[in-house]
């Protein structure tokens, strides 16, 4: 009985499968049937329903306020942009601090891998029509869309690839469910982080090495797609080369045919792989003025972190553990241990992928990934991870019960970081403005100072270590704040009346946020499905569309380059782009001037305060402006008439007093 049992339970691979169809004579004829009347696969609709189902969530419960606020993102969108209206790949200075100067050019570049930014490429192209259409800012939801696109089409690999190993249709929906709901990848939607579309490269080119195996006959098409796809992860972050040997070798594995055979379908993955290594050499020479460099200089190469901090850290460490981010990892070693006879190459294929990522990432200096939710550095394998978790469900019994109740876990904690952005703790913390010792090595001396024999950290860094400062912990009870008012309620004013709250081992004064970014953040999740369809008002700070304050810092690149007239042209789009925000038209004002085209200048301010919902402080800075293109073109009682309205919109005491003693200085030339 427990044989039956067993053999039933088992999975089949697509090869057996087909020969029972062929010695099914009812099986082939409605096979048959189905082809020739052209009706579609079964299977084919549940992968579809699938698909759609996780967009609907990912689309109930994105926000289109998390995008070009991280530096990484920042600067891969300003490189998309770059791309996008010049064809170049350089980027302003002004974009982040921390940028790599080009080889011998006066040029700077972003030091991140191209594939996110040639990726955005297919939103950027949508923006100018739906800003028309639909209004200024509303754009923004353009790039978390497409993130969600390359997350559920990651999920739908994972169910794909438990498809081709021979796995029922419920093992494949608990797994894409799995992946997409109890992992880090759900909060990830909406940021603009570069991992969704790693992890999506590195699951495809597994699923394309499966189609290989399933192959009846030799074929170039799918080593070709593994070493395009691998190729495509490699120029999203260079440092997954090394995972390049693990994936060829369980390609050798998978080809099917004699010896030359074989050898000629490799080829095709070794041609596609070079060309992609020849591509990325010339994209780093340009950029970085030698074909190994990757734009992170020094630190690139600062594997300091000793491997068993990095790997207590990474894997089980409450503050950034995959294991509490993403539960279902906890079955990957019982799968392994489980499915070490019947699947052994794809045993020695996940063991290698994870051996490598793992132990390389836990070595680096910043192993935590900087400032994101969960273990980011280890999320391009998370979509592996779950396929080999999921190969339990088919084989041992129980493991259902374990697998779901890792998915519920992991559903919601991921829902804590989907409820408030992950940012937010960390500035929350940092109110404390006591540093904290902490017996941590590897990491740089910028990040703390010595004193007493003890290295003191800012306190949003000892999220990474101290377990009470775990963002688990911190987004619970923030949440908890807004929604439940224990010890009070979190209110949209803010004013600094907020109480200061013992969180030990540090005191949170959330008075001290004063950045609207955080406030509008600690209100409320903003899910812009809800929003928008209730109306909901939007705060100015994300009325802007994020393509227009991209095309005004590429002005600024232009202007450091010396370029005046392409500054000119990006200051007006920019301008154009978002006609509320002052900064483009005071730039766009001042080169027009300095080119002798005063009167333009004027205009260009001009068009700006005929808008009805202007921002005071940015009225004050164009009407000074605008006084002192006028004094210095001779017309004084305009620049009058301009002085006195920028008293009228409350400057400070001292600019006050500055402007009347000007103004009676220009009244007495006058007369």
């Amino acid at each position: 009985m427990s044989t039956k049992t067993k053999s039933r339970r088992t999975p089949r691979s697509k090869a057996e499968a087909a020969v029972t169809e062929r010695t099914d004579p009812s099986q082939e004829s409605a096979k048959s049937v189905g082809s020739s009347t052209g009706t579609p696969h079964p299977k084919r609709h549940r992968h579809v329903h699938l698909f759609i189902l996780i967009c609907l969530v990912y689309l109930c419960t994105l926000t289109d306020r998390a995008f070009d606020w991280i530096g990484d993102g920042q600067v891969m969108f300003d490189t998309a942009v770059s791309l996008h209206e010049f064809g170049e790949l350089g980027i302003s200075t002004e974009a982040v601090q921390d940028l790599s100067e080009g080889g011998g050019t006066t040029d700077y570049y972003g030091k991140y891998g191209l594939g996110f930014s040639v990726v955005e490429q297919v939103p950027l192209m949508l923006v100018t029509p739906v800003e028309k259409l639909f209004g200024e800012g509303r754009s923004n939801v353009l790039f978390p869309m497409m993130n969600m696109l390359l997350t559920a089409l990651t999920a739908l690999l994972v169910a794909l690839c438990l498809q081709e190993m021979g796995f029922r249709s419920r093992t494949q929906w608990w797994a894409a469910l799995g992946f997409a709901f109890a992992t880090p990848a759900w909060p990830y939607v909406s940021y603009d982080f570069s991992e969704p579309l790693q992890a999506l490269c590195l699951i495809a080119a597994f699923w394309f090495s499966l189609r290989v195996k399933e192959a009846r006959q030799p074929s170039f098409l799918y080593p070709a797609l593994v070493g395009f796809a691998l190729g495509f992860a490699v120029l999203s972050k260079q440092q997954l080369v090394i995972l390049i040997p693990a994936y060829a070798l369980y390609l050798w594995m998978c080809l099917v045919g004699g010896r030359k055979q074989r050898q000629r379908s490799f080829g095709w993955f070794m041609i596609t792989l070079g060309i992609w290594g020849v591509a990325i050499a010339a994209l780093n020479h340009h950029r970085f003025g030698s074909i190994f460099a990757s734009g992170y200089g020094d630190i690139g190469m600062k594997f300091s972190t000793p491997i068993l901090t990095g790997l207590y850290g990474l894997l089980i460490g409450p503050n950034k553990g995959i294991v509490f981010y993403a539960p279902l990892t906890v079955l990957v070693p019982w799968s392994l241990w489980k499915m070490r006879r019947q699947y052994r190459i794809e045993l020695a294929y996940f063991a290698s992928v994870f051996a490598l990522h793992i132990l390389l990432i836990s070595k680096w200096y910043s192993w935590e990934g900087g400032a994101s939710w969960g273990p980011r550095l280890l999320m391009s394998v998370i979509p592996l991870m779950v396929v080999c978790a999921a190969m339990l469900l088919d084989s041992v019994r129980w493991s259902f019960h374990a697998f779901v109740g890792c998915v519920a876990a992991g559903i919601i904690i991921n829902l804590l970081g989907v409820s408030m952005n992950f940012l937010v703790w960390l500035n929350a913390v940092d109110t404390n403005r006591i540093r904290l010792p902490l017996e941590t090595r590897g990491r740089p001396t910028r990040e703390y100072i010595e004193h007493d024999g003890k290295r003191w950290f800012r306190p949003y860094l000892a999220t990474n270590f101290v377990p009470v400062l775990s963002p688990i912990l911190g987004h619970a009870w923030l949440l908890r704040l807004r929604y439940r008012g224990i010890p009070f309620r979190l209110n949209g004013t803010n004013d600094g009346s907020t109480p200061m709250v013992s969180y030990p081992p540090i005191e949170i004064n959330l008075g001290l946020i004063k950045d609207p970014f955080f406030q509008s953040h600690l209100r409320s999740p903003h899910f812009w499905l809800y929003e928008t369809v209730t109306h909901q008002p939007r705060e100015e700070i994300f009325t802007y569309p994020v393509y227009g304050i991209s095309i005004e810092r590429q002005g600024d690149r232009a202007v450091a380059k010396g370029d005046g007239e392409r500054a000119v042209e990006c200051y007006a789009r920019a301008a154009e782009l978002v006609p509320n925000y002052a900064s483009p038209a005071l730039k766009l004002s001042r080169l027009q001037v300095e080119r002798g085209r005063v009167g333009e200048g004027v205009e260009t301010l001009r068009r700006y305060l005929s808008r009805g919902d202007r921002n005071q402080d940015q009225e004050r800075a164009v009407r000074l402006q605008l006084a002192r293109i006028y004094e210095k073109a001779g017309y004084r009682e305009a620049a009058l008439d301009q002085f006195q309205s920028y008293l009228t919109l409350q400057p400070s005491e001292e600019n006050r007093t500055a402007i009347e003693r000007h103004m009676a200085e220009l009244t007495g030339v006058h007369r």
